[in-house]
């Protein structure tokens, strides 16, 4: 491209010299980036913003809503990276993800709530709030159920967008349906009189959720009938001839705690044996305080409410010289990646995370089209028999 002494650039260049050294008639060429009035100054190697376009000879006019290929001109990137950056999905390196958050801010862009899909409306995404415990080290099964909700959610062509938890997080959730981001939500930890439950139902947003609402409340819902599973591996147990039985699980985090201790005391008292329960704080060193201060006067069979806890208890055992399954049965909770791993092979009441998932992306998808009214699902654990017990 030439430039004549009388074009724009060259009066841009004249007004604006360049701190380089060479010949007087050096021109600072200035290129534009975006529709936006962003120009990028190829000598000083810096952004120019303007309010507007940059019509012919410098003049400046005013522009419509920016667009996400706008953004993506303006960072120097692909319009399928801010893409990726707005949805969290796919991998941005991090000064990548800083310049287009930069652009985004600079230009003032907001996603269109249809721009994902003009036919239907819809994003093809759902949003699942992570709690703070969700990913712990320990807490491998809700790793798993995760990892089963994701599978789900693609085998029903929809993706599954990861949000900040508890009730301060809601926020979080509530740009990503505004935004149009994510089409519906699903939860997980429901904790009775859920708060993140009743703000969703209050808004009309269609929803789905592990673990059981109240009865004023939509009812669409999955839930482990943890009692009952409990109460059949102490009967188990019982009916091997153990009668010195105890329970060990978590101080109450949820529902899911209070339904598996009374479970275990439904079956002792069914057997006319004492119950002897013991809970910790889910924390390792308290965990392992109150299994030594349980084995000082060693039970017959542990029930424990999880499979972390067996084998913590597993643990505790090898140190005192116990044998898991001839001196000392112990049973689990949960099915997960932890319990597989114990030698002897873990007695346990295995979730069905799979099916569970599905069947969660499954309600919540009918939940979009509108109120379906359907009950909540109770599903029962599986006892899966090993050598612990």
């Amino acid at each position: 491209m030439t430039f004549t002494r009388s074009s724009p650039l060259n009066r841009v260049a004249n007004a604006h010299p360049s701190p380089y050294p060479g010949p007087s008639r050096r021109v600072v060429h200035r290129r534009r980036l975006a529709p936006a009035g962003i120009w990028f100054d190829s000598q000083a190697r810096r952004l120019s913003l303007t309010n507007g376009f940059r019509a012919r000879g410098g003049a400046v006019r005013d522009r419509g809503r920016p667009t996400i290929h706008d953004v993506a001109r303006a960072a120097g990137v692909s319009h399928q990276t801010v893409s990726n950056v707005l949805n969290g999905t796919g991998r941005v390196g991090m000064a990548t993800r800083a310049r287009v958050d930069a652009a985004i801010a600079e230009l003032g862009y907001h996603p269109h709530a249809g721009a994902a899909s003009l036919r239907t409306r819809r994003s093809g995404r759902l949003a699942y709030p992570i709690g703070a415990g969700d990913l712990g080290p320990l807490n491998t099964i809700m790793l798993e159920f995760v990892e089963a909700l994701t599978s789900a959610a693609g085998r029903h062509h929809h993706h599954l967008v990861l949000a900040a938890g508890g009730p301060a997080g809601m926020d979080d959730v509530q740009r990503l349906l505004r935004s149009g981001a994510a089409d519906a939500v699903v939860l997980a930890n429901v904790a009775p009189r859920d708060e993140r439950v009743a703000a969703l139902a209050q808004r009309g947003v269609p929803f789905a959720c592990f673990g059981r609402t109240e009865a004023d409340l939509p009812q669409c819902w999955i839930d482990v009938d943890s009692r009952a599973g409990l109460r059949e591996v102490t009967e188990y147990l019982v009916g091997l001839g153990h009668e010195r039985v105890a329970f060990l699980g978590y101080t109450p985090q949820g529902r899911w705690d209070l339904d598996r201790e009374a479970g275990y005391r439904d079956a002792m008292t069914a057997a006319g044996l004492a119950a002897r329960v013991r809970t910790a704080e889910p924390d390792p060193p308290r965990v392992r305080q109150v299994i030594e201060a349980l084995l000082e006067s060693p039970p017959t069979a542990i029930v424990t409410g999880s499979d972390v806890l067996a084998g913590a208890v597993y643990a505790a055992a090898a140190q005192r010289g116990l044998r898991i399954g001839s001196d000392l049965a112990v049973t689990g909770f949960d099915g997960s990646m932890v319990g597989r791993l114990l030698t002897p092979a873990l007695t346990t009441l295995a979730m069905p995370v799979g099916y569970i998932a599905d069947r969660l992306v499954t309600r919540v998808l009918a939940e979009i089209d509108g109120p379906t009214g359907a009950p909540g699902e109770l599903v029962r654990a599986e006892l899966v028999l090993g050598a612990s017990g």
